[in-house]
Parts: structure tokens; C-alpha cells; sequence
């Protein structure tokens, strides 16, 4: 069963589920023959194989009302290897002074973004990527709804070296009982930087960045992606609302249009600058049912794999970064978006 344990050097939570060693290893569209593939039989995510998921929770597109068939757009199932599952409570459990656990109580579900069994997001047209955005959006708000959830997070792995188990485009949404230490973090540095100076650390962020320029990729009415000024690594690229907001899920459908057309760009101008690197990108909001709203921003960070953290890195917990991102967001915006 999935555990969760506490270092109580650190304070910080640690998920033990060795039942995802099971999971399925598909990188079909990766061998020679299947690069530009729109569907492979063995793909548990491809259309006609709906009956290899779990039952489907939301689906998008389909012409009939014929549940876990094919005709989809946009399908999300429960994952079938999850790291956490609701069937028992989150309960911290002393089991002697220096252990403490709980049973790893949570929601996982897998957005399998495109029937398309081999189509890079950087390629997607406006429709899917919207598609993609509103399906976080719904699944957030569902999953937030449950009873012991703290957090949800939202979060795509594009490439084996970025943790992809299946090559098939999908991302994944978690809700968890706890608020994960980074998020504490974030909620503990906004939240002291208002209390004195009465304003929001990531709107002085963006303007900052709106008035230096040099780091700033691209902009439009509603959104702006930016390199952060201490990138951990080459190509780590942000995107926030201009709008001050603390929650995701409050994005109107104009909002989700424009942060899509961000996305879009910046995925392919990604993909052309590091040769379709390997990438992490998720979303930090405010967490469930918390008032964040004064101080705090949601965003997403991207964060492409094109360096391996070694033994200085996992031992200080100091990023080494081989380049600029003032260098990084030059390149970035000198390629034209097709």
C-alpha cells in the first residue's frame, strides 16, 4: 500500500509506492518507424484502447454519449498506478520517536491530452492547447472538492529523462493531504515580503522584468514569460498573470485562451533551442480552501532536463547553472514561431 514517511530532520514528507515499479515503460514513438505515429496498438492511451485505463472521469470531444470509447479529443482516467489512492485516511502515526507515518491518501489522475499516440505539445494548435488547459482546470476544481485534500498539483513530464514512464502525450493532476515543502516556501516568503512592504513579491516580479527586459521571452494582454533572474538551470522559464491572482482555477475561458497561446510559443521555442529536450512543467497555486489571496501568485514553471544534477547539487541543495538566462531568453526570443 502507499506510504508516506517524515524526515524529521527536514520536516518534509516522502511518498514510498513501490507499486509504480510496475508501471508500464512505453516509448514506442521514440524507435525508428514510429517517430510521427498517430497510433500504436500496444499504446494503452491510444483511441481504441480504451478498455486498458481505468474508467475515464472526463472526456472531451466525443460525438456520442458512449462512455470509454473511441471519437475522444481529450480523455482523463484515474491513474492505474497512483502514489496515492483514497481508500484510507491521511493520519500521522508515531511508530517509534524517530519514524512517523501515514497512509498516502490522495487522487491521481492521467490527462491523455490527444488520441494522437506521438504529437509534440509543441505542435499543438490553439484548440488542443486550450483543451489541455480547461481539462486542468476542471479536474483542479473536482479534486479540490475532496474531503482531506491540501494541495493539487498539475504537472506534465515530456521525455524518459523527465520521468515519462509513456511516451503517449498525457500530464498528470495530484491532490494530496499535506502542502508540499516548496509550496510552503513560496507561501512563507510571499506572505513576509507583503506584510512589509504591502504589495505582492511576483507582481514587483513582473514589473521588474517589464522593465529590464533582458529576460522576458515574450508577453501578451494577459500573461508574461520570463527567464527568473536565479534560473536553476538553462532554459528554466516562468510564466505568470499579469492579473494578481493566488488561484488557478479562477482563470475566465479568455484568460485560458491567452495563457494557451503563451504555452504554445514557448514550448516550441523550447524545442527548437535545445533540440526537443526532455522538460518538467507544472503549476504552483494557492492551496485548497486557503486565503492567499492578498499576498500570493499562482504560476508555472518549465523547466527543461538539459543537465543532470549530480553529488554538489543533491548534497547542498545549490543549483549550478552553465548558463545566463539573460543569454537563455536572447536565443529564445530570436526564433520565430512558425
Amino acid at each position: 500500500m502507499p506510504e508516506m514517511r517524515k524526515n524529521l530532520l527536514t520536516d518534509n514528507w516522502v511518498i514510498m509506492a513501490p507499486e509504480r515499479a510496475k508501471r508500464p515503460h512505453s516509448h514506442i514513438s521514440l524507435d525508428v518507424g514510429h517517430l510521427h505515429a498517430e497510433h500504436h496498438h500496444e499504446c494503452h492511451f491510444c483511441y481504441g484502447n480504451e478498455h486498458e485505463t481505468p474508467e475515464e472521469v472526463l472526456a472531451y470531444g466525443r460525438k456520442t454519449n458512449i462512455a470509454n470509447s473511441p471519437g475522444w479529443e481529450l480523455r482523463v482516467v484515474s491513474n492505474r498506478f497512483p502514489a496515492v489512492d483514497m481508500e484510507k485516511q491521511f493520519s500521522e502515526n508515531f511508530i517509534q520517536p524517530l519514524e512517523v507515518s501515514s497512509y498516502a491518501e490522495g487522487r491521481a489522475e492521467v490527462i491523455i491530452e490527444t488520441p494522437h499516440h506521438s504529437k509534440n505539445m509543441a505542435f499543438y494548435n490553439l484548440n488542443e492547447m486550450e483543451r489541455v488547459l480547461n481539462a486542468y482546470k476542471e479536474r483542479y476544481i473536482a479534486i479540490s472538492q475532496e474531503k482531506h485534500i491540501k494541495y493539487v498539483i498539475i504537472f506534465k513530464n515530456y521525455g524518459k529523462k523527465a520521468g515519462a514512464s509513456i511516451s503517449h502525450p498525457h500530464s498528470q493532476i495530484i491532490g494530496i493531504p499535506i502542502i508540499p515543502p516548496v509550496v510552503k516556501q513560496e507561501l512563507s516568503l510571499a506572505k513576509k515580503y507583503y506584510k512589509d512592504k504591502k504589495k505582492c513579491i511576483y507582481c514587483d516580479m513582473i514589473n521588474r522584468q517589464l522593465m529590464e527586459k533582458s529576460r522576458v521571452v515574450l508577453e501578451n494582454e494577459e500573461f508574461i514569460c520570463f527567464m527568473p533572474y536565479a534560473a536553476r538551470s538553462p532554459f528554466e522559464t516562468w510564466i505568470l498573470p499579469k492579473f494578481h491572482s493566488d488561484s488557478f482555477e479562477f482563470m475566465d475561458n479568455l484568460q485560458i485562451k491567452k495563457l494557451a497561446e503563451i504555452l504554445k510559443a514557448v514550448l516550441y521555442k523550447i524545442h527548437e533551442a535545445t533540440d526537443n529536450a526532455p522538460y518538467n512543467y507544472f503549476i504552483h497555486t494557492s492551496p485548497v480552501k486557503t486565503d492567499t489571496a492578498e499576498y500570493y501568485h499562482w504560476h508555472v514553471e518549465l523547466v527543461p532536463r538539459t543537465t543532470t544534477h549530480a553529488g554538489f547539487e543533491l548534497g547542498t541543495g545549490i543549483y549550478i547553472n552553465i548558463s545566463t538566462p539573460e543569454e537563455n531568453a536572447k536565443l529564445l526570443k530570436s526564433i520565430k514561431l512558425s
